[in-house]
């Protein structure tokens, strides 16, 4: 039998990670990306739909993106679709679909330390001045 499972998304985060623990101590976090599509209608409208996918980020790449990314963070993952299932307190089986990350890509681009310092630099010249 053959088997592909692999899921590599590209959107927006819409809102901060929060780092958990798991009773062993393993760091997690959850995502959840808005991935945008515009496109035209047979009609030839212009449309735009937004996706929302749930993501799952263990270990250190969890606490890296718990500390690097904020919401509206652009990233890229890479992982696996993963199908928690679970009862309710109803007692009704429930289940979702989710991408378990493998890797995690930050895709905004943080400036370096030397613009900051010369943007800090070019404020303390204007503000003197």
């Amino acid at each position: 039998m053959v088997a592909l499972n692999k899921v590599l998304i590209a959107g927006r985060l819409t809102r901060k990670p929060e780092l958990r623990k798991t009773p062993n101590g393993v760091s997690v976090t959850d995502l959840l990306l808005a991935l945008n599509r515009e496109f035209v209608s047979f009609n030839g409208e212009k449309q735009h739909e937004v996706c929302f996918v749930d993501v799952v980020v263990w270990g250190k790449q969890a606490e890296s993106c718990v500390n690097a990314l904020s919401c509206s963070s652009a990233v890229l993952i890479e992982g696996r679709l993963q199908l928690d299932v679970w009862h309710a307190k109803d007692g009704d089986k429930r289940c979702k679909l989710r991408v378990a990350a493998e890797r995690v890509q930050f895709l905004d681009k943080k400036p370096s330390n030397e613009s900051i310092d010369g943007k800090l630099s070019e404020f303390a010249a204007h503000s003197s001045s």
